[in-house]
This record gives C-alpha cells, structure tokens and sequence, in this order.
C-alpha cells in the first residue's frame, strides 16, 4: 500500500494522498496475480532477491513518457519487478511521474512529440497504469500516478515528483532502465547516512548520489583518464555495523549478517548520469532544482545534458595541466558534488536499458525480459478490456497535475531532514 507522509495532509496534484487512499477502488481493476507465468516467460534462473528496506527511509520516483509500444505494460512492469526483486524495494512508497506531451503530425518521442494516434495510446496506457496501481499482486500496487498536463521533460517531471517526497532519500528510475542484478541499497543509504551526519547540502565532502553500474559507468574511470586525462580513483567507506553503534535499528538490512560487508567502494562520477540511481532528496531539492543549484537546468531537457556538463567542465577547469593526474586534486575539485558510482568485485553492470522503440518489447519473448511473469500481455489485456479498447476504462481517476511549478511551500520533505 502507499506510505502517506507523516505530518500534515500534503498536496498530490489536484487530490491529496490521503484521499487517492480513502478514495481508491476496493477490489482490483485487473483481476489479482495468481502467480502463474505465461507460457515461454518467466524469472531468469539464478537470480537471487533482496532483502526488502525499511519504507520510511526511500521513496521511488520514476518518470515515464509516450513511446512506440504504449499502451503496452510490460516494459514499466519489467522495472518495477526488478526494483522489488533485485534492489529490495518493493516495500517503498512509488511515484509514477507521466510527463506531458505536444502532439505534432510526426512522432518526436525524445522531445516528447508524438502524432495524435501516439497520443491516444498513451492515455490507453495510463488508464491501464492505473489499473495496476490497484491490482493485487502487480509490481506497480500501491502506486500513486501522477500525470503532468505540460510536457516537462525528464528534469523537470522528476521535480514535479521529488516535490512529494517525504523520505530522506529517493530512488530515481527511467520506465525503460530495469535492475539486472542484485544491488544492497539498504549499505548505499548507511554510508550516505554516516558521510552526511551534520552537515548541509553545500557542504563538500558528502555522498549526494551513487548511481549503479551500467554499461557507460562500469568503466568511467578509464574512460575519463583516456578521454579527459583526469585521474579518478575509488574511495572507500564504512558501513555501519547496526550491532556495533546502533546505527538504524530495524531499517531492512540482510537477514544474514555474516554476508554484511564492512566496507563499500565508490567511484567518483566527474558528470551526471539520468540512469538508475539513489540520491539524497535534500540534495536533489536545494542543489539540482533550489536556490542553490548549481546550474540552471533548461525546460524539456534531461539532467545529464546540463548538470553532467557543468559538472565535467567545473572539474576540468580546477584540475587544467598536470593537476588532471593527480587523483586528489580531482577529488577535491569533484567534492561539492558528491556523485559516486557503486563498485563492487564482480566488476557487472547492475543496471541495463531496454529500448522502448523496439518492437521486440511489447511481447514477452524480448531476451532482455528477467521477469515475465509480472508482466501483463497485450492478449490478457484484450481480454480484461472486452475488446473496447481505451474506452473500456472511462474517464481516469489517477491525479491531473497543471501548470509547470509546484508552491515551493507544498515540499513534502520535513525541513529538518538534511542527510
């Protein structure tokens, strides 16, 4: 079920969490999972789940936009199911950011223009979102789906969502980048926690964002040497022992405490990345988007475009001449950004990214499918629908959210929570 914030009743759009709650439909829209796989799908062998992590201590933000195979589920499904299984997740409260789009006489998806047929689908899809957000036993249950009325683009959509965050640290995700292997976030979050006691979001020296190794970042730190000739090493930190200091008592960690590593090995990121990630919310609301951003980001653009840039260029210029090969000068030039990326010694991507232009994904046979049996075909879908199609769910209930800015008073996010 959604997690309502503590405190006062907060905003969601144009209805409050409260009332999505209160107001939600009592049986499912979609008949509930029985667990049975559909024929040729299924887990892919060998796959190991995650501890699941204690609600209160991250939020899961993921933005999602018109592609070519709306109104297909599987794809939205697949992440989901991934960020349950593989990250442990499955627990925490989950935002849906839909971003608006301009419809044009040809398909644009990047720019977040698509024909009027693009359009129709789209809407098909986010009723059917909405269904599974009240369905027992898909991985979306409990979501709450916010649809932007302007397109946003990727930046700003994440704000609109980032507003309504109420925990310390929120897990940003892409509809079409999914988990691909087992990742202890509760470990990630303990470090964050340690590195940023008492201190403020301007303060250099903290951990603001570790993202997971993809297939760009599994080897950033030879391709920023190679290309920028910058010296990027690994720092490493300790992760508070629960039984030693008291550290986050009951806050999800692995049943088996003996596997519980002592120490956790990031590298420094020299540029933003968009992909899969978990950040600091205070950090994301004071530095990236508040008044103390670093740099302006541009409406309808991704994050990585502008902030990756600004960061890189910052750190080139400090490090300019031999300092770019001396690995403490990046360092310190790279503190007041605290981007890192998780490593570990089986030196595999943790993350991968599944096209969404691409046929092959709307069916359950796509080769980069590890979890097919919580998907819903488009067949299953035609039977739920009765063969009316988009008109079979009506007009949609999920929230409406207008304009382009939220009141910055609205922030979910308690002022006294700084880690």
């Amino acid at each position: 079920p959604a997690h309502a914030p503590r405190g006062p009743n907060v905003n969601f759009g144009t209805r409050s969490l409260r009332d999505v709650v209160q107001t939600a439909s009592p049986r499912p829209l979609v008949p509930a999972r029985t667990g049975t796989m559909e024929e040729g799908e299924g887990k892919r062998p060998g796959v190991a789940s995650t501890p699941s992590l204690h609600p209160d201590r991250l939020t899961i933000v993921l933005t999602t936009s018109p592609i070519k195979t709306h109104p297909s589920t599987r794809l939205i499904e697949e992440v989901f199911e991934s960020i349950a299984v593989l990250a442990g997740l499955g627990e925490c409260r989950k935002i849906i950011v839909a971003d608006g789009v301009k419809v044009r006489e040809h398909d644009k998806f990047r720019s977040g223009i698509c024909t009027p047929e693009a359009m129709s689908n789209y809407m098909h899809y986010l009723s059917r979102l909405e269904a599974l957000t009240k369905t027992e036993g898909s991985p979306l249950r409990g979501a709450e789906l916010l649809a932007l009325d302007e397109r946003h683009g990727f930046a700003h959509a994440l704000r609109r969502g980032l507003m309504r965050v109420a925990t310390p640290f929120v897990l940003v995700a892409q509809h079409d980048r999914s988990f691909v292997r087992p990742v202890e976030v509760s470990h990630v979050l303990d470090v964050m926690e340690t590195a940023n006691a008492h201190t403020v979001c301007t303060t250099s020296g903290r951990v603001n964002y570790v993202g997971f190794p993809t297939t760009t970042t599994l080897s950033h730190g030879s391709y920023v040497a190679s290309k920028y000739g910058l010296a990027v090493e690994p720092v490493t930190r300790d992760v508070p022992d629960p039984k030693v200091d008291g550290s986050n008592p009951g806050r999800g960690h692995s049943t088996n405490e003996e596997q519980r590593p002592s120490t956790l090995r990031l590298l420094p990121l020299v540029q933003f990345y968009d992909s899969m990630h978990v950040a600091s919310t205070r950090w994301y609301l004071s530095r990236v988007f508040g008044r103390s951003r670093y740099v302006n980001l541009p409406r309808g653009g991704f994050i990585e475009d502008t902030l990756g840039q600004h960061m890189l260029r910052t750190i080139r210029e400090e490090c300019a001449g031999p300092r770019a090969s001396d690995a403490d000068a990046v360092a310190r030039a790279h503190a007041a950004f605290g981007t890192f990326v998780y490593q570990d010694d089986s030196e595999e991507t943790k993350c991968g990214h599944i096209d969404g232009h691409d046929v092959l994904t709307a069916h359950g046979s796509c080769r980069k499918y590890g979890f097919g049996y919580s998907h819903t075909s488009e067949e299953r879908w035609r039977e739920i629908e009765g063969g009316a199609g988009h008109a079979h769910w009506g007009e949609g209930t999920y929230d409406t959210v207008t304009g382009y800015r939220d009141d910055p008073g609205s922030v979910a996010l308690s002022a006294d929570v700084n880690v």
